[in-house]
């Protein structure tokens, strides 16, 4: 009885001992975290602000960009102190030793905000879009924004290829920019690739999956044609299941949207004559996918080239409420074409 005894104050010695270490971990863990809650070599880090943002949420992309120390302590250091926050979008900068107060302090003060241009690039733009509204905002020309696409450092995943308009096509992500005053086009144009990766990697990260280097390209291709065909996230899965239902029986993906690419210039009526254009990008004229991406997609159509709904749809076509008819059967799909008067 003795030893047990022995052994139970032994044990809560212990257990007590263990606990107090940890607490003192924890204590020392959250100072250090509060002291300096940037993470990075740089001497600065800029932060951005977007509309509507409120401190959690900035919190959370710095968290997913590894640009925090420790994004639980610095939470509930704001719970604890229950401070009011009111962010203003733009772009701060920080300097990376600053204390959690003075972090908290650069963005909410509106004079903080660096001096520099909104840039909205919506879904579905191509290249030359972006380079004409860049221009367009003053930020820089579109001839040098042109000359940086070309010249930027492909990663393995892009496949050069000089038939294609734009090694780069697709890999823009389309969001909203802040971009300082006096901005490189190359500075753009990488700001742009880095927020692709980051949004690929969210993809992944919220879906369990990992995409392999050589599927990346087939996938934003296909994410592309999704996002000029579609203008509702419902027909998004619904059209990708018809991309891969005709790749698979080896069937002409014959969407307008490539040949309209291929053509270079907008139609709004895709005629016989444009169809016969010879190009890599037209696949009225070639089986399978296009040379390369025709736009640069949103995260909806990258998810929905990923996880196509399951259906026999080979057909389909636009709606006057804007949505898509679909059918397994091309004699529906005349009958409804005809219906609807084109």
């Amino acid at each position: 009885m003795k030893k047990s005894k022995s052994f139970k104050k032994k044990f809560m010695l212990t257990l007590s001992i263990f606990f107090m270490i940890l607490c003192i971990i924890v204590f020392f863990s959250y100072k250090r975290t509060i002291s300096k809650p940037l993470k990075s070599n740089d001497e600065v880090v800029s932060v951005e602000v977007r509309n509507g943002e409120g401190i959690y949420s900035v919190l959370d992309r710095l968290n997913r960009e590894n640009k925090l120390s420790n994004e639980y302590f610095i939470k509930l250091n704001l719970m604890l102190n229950r401070k009011q926050i009111s962010l203003q979008e733009g772009i701060y900068e920080v300097k990376s030793n600053a204390n959690l107060t003075e972090l908290i302090n650069t963005l909410n003060n509106q004079e903080n905000n660096k001096n520099t241009k909104k840039l909205v690039i919506p879904e579905g733009y191509t290249i030359d879009e972006i380079s004409s509204k860049i221009e367009k905002e003053g930020i820089c020309s579109k001839e040098d924004f042109i000359k940086a696409v070309k010249k930027y450092k492909l990663p393995d995943f892009i496949k050069e290829n000089s038939k294609k308009r734009y090694n780069l096509e697709g890999f823009l992500y389309p969001d909203t920019y802040f971009i300082q005053n006096g901005a490189t086009a190359e500075s753009i144009v990488n700001t742009m690739f880095k927020r692709f990766l980051q949004i690929l990697s969210e993809v992944e990260n919220e879906n369990g999956i990992d995409i392999k280097d050589s599927e990346i390209e087939r996938t934003i291709s296909t994410a592309s044609m999704i996002e000029k065909e579609a203008r509702y996230d419902y027909d998004r899965d619904l059209i990708s299941s018809v991309i891969y239902n005709r790749l698979k029986r080896n069937m002409k993906l014959q969407l307008d949207a490539t040949v309209i690419y291929g053509l270079g210039y907008h139609v709004d009526v895709v005629l016989n004559k444009h169809l016969a254009i010879d190009s890599l990008y037209n696949t009225y004229k070639y089986t399978g996918l296009p040379i390369g991406p025709i736009a640069n997609p949103g995260k909806a159509s990258i998810k929905a080239a990923l996880f196509p709904k399951e259906t026999d749809y080979l057909f389909y076509i636009l709606k006057k409420d804007g949505y898509h008819y679909f059918t397994n059967n091309y004699g529906d799909f005349l009958k409804k074409k005809q219906e609807l008067g084109y």
